[in-house]
């Protein structure tokens, strides 16, 4: 099986569901794991999963605002499988980095995994 990832992408948004957080950015780290239905060999970019295309797919998601990342990821896998027939299951990971709770210290976030047609 073949794997498209695209790890550590940092983008900066408003998602969140404590008061303010609409107001100011907070850095968001994500990973995406995309497995193909096909098998090699893979003879064009047209074959395979443009991860430049995914990074614009998932900017773009990114910039509609949630306050549930839940919601965020799923919205994500949508777009992607819309656009790429050859995808079979996407697995996203988002990490908020400095969480608006008081007293902690650390990420939080969620993984997403979904498999095309389930």
């Amino acid at each position: 099986m073949i794997q498209v990832l695209l790890k550590d992408i940092r983008l900066q948004g408003t998602h969140g569901v404590f008061q303010g957080e609409e107001l100011w950015a907070t850095t968001f780290r994500l990973n995406l794991i995309i497995d193909l239905k096909n098998d090699p060999p893979f003879v064009e970019l047209n074959d395979t999963v443009d991860y430049s295309k995914v990074y614009e797919i998932v900017k773009s998601s990114f910039s509609i605002r949630e306050q549930l990342l839940e919601n965020l990821a799923d919205r994500i896998y949508a777009n992607l499988v819309a656009q790429f027939i050859q995808i079979h299951s996407v697995e996203i990971s988002i990490v908020k980095e400095d969480p608006p709770i008081p007293g902690f210290s650390g990420e939080v976030g969620i993984v997403f995994k979904k498999t095309v047609g389930l």
